[in-house]
């Protein structure tokens, strides 16, 4: 049995390179489409989120813009809060707020008379005395506890300074009406709202 040698003869080494010139033509075509769509989605994604990271970017300006704004503020917001009682019971503050401002400005208060609750947007008559009732009114909203004050005749000055400082107080209260007598010797009874919440 002889054997038979195989021989490359160079048609056929031309062949054979010819092919895995070919293969690795069609490899490399195929590596080369794959690494480009990765790259595209690659870029894709980075892309988004840089457009995410200008958009967060933009909210946090406007978040801290804002944050500055409201410190700029602060003391009008506590001064907001301020304007209306959120006491549980604003019938008994209210006494206790007008007591106090009379004390300052040494007024003795005789007698005091709960009157209705209102809301603050009726617009009540200026000079209007509330009818005496209950002394426990119910209040709640946006609306006014009334109290009718009755008090000894203060001095002229006295009773300017009471005004103004009732005015100016803070929850906010307000004076219905004044009716003083042609001599000014004496004071009819005050009514005085305190805005509730």
């Amino acid at each position: 049995m002889s054997k038979k040698k195989r021989t490359l003869n160079a048609s056929t080494l031309r062949t054979v390179f010819l092919i895995l010139l070919l293969v690795a033509a069609v490899g490399g075509a195929g590596l080369f489409t794959y690494a480009v769509d990765r790259l595209k989605e690659y870029a894709v994604d980075v892309s988004h989120k840089k457009a995410d990271a200008t958009a967060s970017n933009g909210n946090i300006q406007a978040l801290v813009k804002t944050q500055k704004e409201l410190e700029a503020n602060k003391d009008v917001l506590e001064k907001v809060g301020l304007l209306k009682s959120t006491s549980q019971f604003p019938e008994f503050q209210v006494v206790d707020e007008i007591k106090e401002i009379a004390a300052r400005n040494s007024i003795q208060v005789t007698s005091f008379n709960y009157g209705a609750s209102t809301d603050a947007s009726s617009g009540a008559t200026p000079g209007a005395t509330a009818t005496p009732t209950t002394p426990a009114p119910v209040a709640s909203g946006g609306k006014t506890i009334a109290l009718s004050v009755t008090f000894t005749s203060p001095s002229y000055l006295q009773f300017l300074q009471f005004t103004y400082d009732i005015e100016q107080h803070l929850p906010k209260m307000k004076i219905q009406g004044i009716d003083v007598s042609s001599s000014g010797a004496s004071i009819a009874p005050l009514t005085i709202e305190m805005y509730i919440q």
